[in-house]
C-alpha cells in the first residue's frame, strides 16, 4: 500500500478562558506532521480538547489548518506556519486597530 508521506501541518485552535476575569479567548497555532488536512485537523481537535482539559477552558468550534511542507520536508528557522489575507478597505490604522483587540495576556518565562 503506497501512503502519501507525512507533511507538516499547522491548525489555529481558539479558546475562551472560562476561570480568568474577563473571559478572555486564546488563539493557538499548533504543528502536526500527518498524511492529509483532515487527519491534521483530527489530530488538532484532539490536542485542543487535551489542552483545554488541563485548564477550565472551552475550545471554540473552528480549527484552520494549513499544509507548511510536502513530504518529508524539514522545517527550519523563517517557515512560515500561517497567513491569511484580508481583502479590506481599511487604512492600515483602521485594520490593526480592527485585529488589535486589547490588551494581552502574556507570559514571560526563564
Amino acid at each position: 500500500m503506497n501512503q502519501e508521506p507525512k507533511a507538516w501541518y499547522s491548525a489555529r485552535t481558539f479558546y475562551r478562558w472560562l476561570p480568568w476575569e474577563n473571559r478572555p479567548y486564546e488563539e493557538r497555532v499548533v504543528l502536526f506532521r500527518a498524511r492529509s488536512l483532515d487527519e491534521a485537523i483530527g489530530l488538532a481537535e484532539r490536542e485542543a480538547a487535551e489542552y483545554a482539559g488541563e485548564s477550565d477552558f472551552e475550545v471554540l468550534d473552528m480549527v484552520q489548518a494549513h499544509r507548511i511542507s510536502d513530504g518529508d520536508e524539514e522545517l527550519g528557522v523563517g517557515t512560515e506556519v500561517f497567513s491569511k489575507l484580508h481583502a479590506l478597505d481599511l487604512t492600515a490604522d483602521e485594520f490593526l486597530d480592527r485585529y488589535d483587540s486589547g490588551p494581552a495576556h502574556t507570559q514571560i518565562s526563564d
